[in-house]
């Protein structure tokens, strides 16, 4: 199940538009788990980046993966369940990078998102080349899928 926190206005129906999408690739790459994806300032991600990562400046997303076990998610209504991950985006870092990309803010926010999940799910681009090609190919294939192109 996903969860959004502090959406900002410009994306609201975008990602409710591609919320059921999402989870179902959070139920392919991981299963029925709990994910939640906070949208913060630039100062924030600023520093996090700086605390969690060593890096200064902004980014774009920040994902972190607790591992929590999968559960039946909405089994009890109300009940609080542990997040297996979360993700900190940065709405404006996001819009930078679209216009950088040539991308839509809508486009690079969904690139951002599937991303995320497959950091969640294990993949990683920074520490070996077989696992960023395989990486980056299901990012394009999710993306391509949930945009129609």
């Amino acid at each position: 199940m996903i969860v959004f926190q502090n959406v900002p206005v410009q994306f609201e129906e975008l990602l409710e538009k591609f919320k059921d999408k999402l989870n179902e690739i959070v139920i392919t790459e991981i299963g029925n788990v709990v994910v939640q994806f906070v949208f913060v300032t630039k100062n924030e991600i600023s520093q996090m980046n700086a605390n969690f990562r060593g890096k200064e400046g902004p980014t774009d997303v920040l994902t972190f993966v607790y591992g929590a076990e999968p559960s039946e998610v909405g089994s009890d209504f109300g009940e609080e369940l542990e997040p297996y991950a979360e993700s900190y985006i940065c709405a404006t870092v996001v819009e930078e990078n679209a216009r950088e990309f040539g991308n839509s803010p809508e486009q690079e926010m969904i690139t951002v998102l599937v991303h995320s999940i497959l950091h969640m799910a294990g993949y990683d681009h920074e520490y070996g080349d077989v696992k960023a090609q395989e990486m980056f190919e299901k990012q394009e294939k999710y993306v391509l899928r949930l945009l129609g192109s």
